[in-house]
C-alpha cells in the first residue's frame, strides 16, 4: 500500500500513546509525513537497531517457511484472509530469549490484523485482540479517517529484519522492531479496484517500525507504538 504524503496508510501510526505506567500529556494526530499517529513526547527513542532475521534469503541467510502464495512466516500466526491479489512476507525469526517469544508472536499478529483492516477499509476489527489501552482509541481514529475507509490494496508487503529487546522506559515491556516494504504495493479504490497513483517520496516505502508489547494475565498486547524511522535514517530497511 502506498499513500500520498499527508494521506499514509499501512502501516502505521508513529508514536500512538500511551505508556502504561507512565504520566504522559498526549496529543494525538496525524503526521504530515508518513501519514500516522502521532502521539506523547518525553519518550527515550527505540535502542538501536540490528537485523538478526528476514523472510526471504539475503544478507542474514534468514528463511521463512512457506505457507501459501500469499503467506509466508514460521509460527502460529493467526492470517486474515487477505485476497489472492495480496502477498504478505513475515519473518520466521523467533527471539533467542524465549520470554519474548509470545511478545514477538502477538506483534506479528497485530500487524497482520491491523493491514487487514486496512485491506478491508477498515471493515474488519480483528486487530483490537491484540492492542489494549490508549493506544486502541487512537488506532481507531487512525483507521476511520477517509482515505483508508474508501480504500484498499494489492501487491506485497515484506516484514523483516525482526528483533526484539527490553523496552527502556516501561518495566516488563517489550519492543519488537522490523522493517516495512510496501514498495510493490498498490492503493486501490474500495468500490471500484482502480489503482490509485502514487506519488509519496521513494524512501517513504521503507521504514522500521517499533511496537511496545506488554504482558497481562499472560497475555501480550500492543500498548504504544514509536514514531517509525524511514530509509536512509533505518539503514537496515534499504531497499
Amino acid at each position: 500500500m502506498r499513500r500520498e504524503p499527508g494521506r499514509p496508510r499501512r502501516r502505521r501510526p508513529a508514536r500512538v500513546p500511551a505508556r502504561t505506567g507512565l504520566s504522559l500529556m498526549l496529543a494525538v494526530g496525524l503526521a504530515a509525513a508518513g501519514g500516522l499517529l502521532v502521539a506523547a513526547c518525553g519518550s527515550p527513542p527505540p535502542a538501536a537497531f540490528r537485523p538478526v532475521g528476514v523472510a526471504t534469503p539475503d544478507r542474514t541467510g534468514s528463511l521463512a517457511s512457506p505457507v501459501s502464495p500469499a503467506r509466508r512466516a514460521a509460527g502460529p500466526l493467526d492470517w486474515p484472509p487477505f485476497g489472492g491479489n495480496v502477498h504478505i512476507v513475515m519473518p520466521g525469526w523467533r527471539p533467542a530469549d524465549p520470554g519474548e517469544g509470545p511478545a514477538v508472536i502477538a506483534a506479528k499478529n497485530f500487524l497482520l490484523a491491523f493491514l487487514y483492516a486496512e485491506y478491508r477499509g477498515n471493515q474488519d476489527d480483528r486487530w483490537t485482540g491484540f492492542a489494549s489501552g490508549a493506544v486502541v482509541g487512537a488506532l481507531k481514529a487512525n483507521l476511520s479517517q477517509p482515505s483508508v475507509t474508501t480504500e484498499s490494496f494489492t501487491g506485497t508487503i515484506v516484514f523483516s529484519h525482526m528483533r526484539a529487546y527490553p523496552d527502556p522506559s516501561t518495566a516488563g515491556a517489550v519492543d519488537v522492531a522490523e522493517c516495512f516494504d510496501n514498495s510493490r504495493s498498490d492503493n486501490t479504490d474500495l468500490v471500484t479496484g482502480r489503482v490509485i497513483p502514487d506519488r509519496a517520496p521513494a524512501d517513504q516505502h521503507y521504514y522500521m517500525n517499533t511496537d511496545v508489547m506488554a504482558e497481562s494475565n499472560g497475555r501480550w498486547t500492543v500498548i504504544s507504538v514509536y514514531p517509525v524511522v524511514y530509509y536512509p535514517r533505518a539503514q537496515e530497511c534499504k531497499p
